[in-house]
């Protein structure tokens, strides 16, 4: 008993360490949105905002949770057709500040077809 108790602990730590990965990060990359636009994604607690790096405008607004390597997104509020049910599951690798984020699955095909497979590249807040 004490070694499953210690081992949910352990699991609550990881994914939390996972999380904090991304919090309070900027990434900067181009996103078919649906035309190819230079874009930066920022990671908060539990939202991460996609703006137009040109104005500064938020097209959508979602929440993410991470588990090992794989990103879900769902979106809270935005301009995509997604529904605001819809979870996208994303692969997601750091390495050296760059971010590849590649769909994994996700009904809402606009949003899997608007990244690119180019690494995100990290920006200062």
């Amino acid at each position: 008993m004490k070694k499953i108790i210690g081992f949910g602990i352990l699991m609550v730590f990881i994914t939390s360490a996972l999380s904090a990965q991304l919090t309070d990060t900027k990434w900067k990359n181009s996103m078919n949105i649906p035309d190819p636009t230079e874009t930066f994604l920022q990671f908060k607690k539990d939202t991460v905002l996609l703006s137009v790096v040109a104005d500064g405008s938020v097209v959508e607004t979602m929440t993410y949770s991470v588990s090992k390597d794989t990103l879900r997104l769902t979106k809270t509020s935005g301009m995509s057709p997604c529904a605001d049910n819809i979870i996208g599951l994303y692969h997601f690798e750091l390495k050296d500040d760059k971010l590849t984020i590649t769909p994994i699955s996700d009904d809402c095909f606009e949003r899997a077809g608007a990244f690119k497979p180019e690494a995100w590249t990290r920006e200062k807040i």
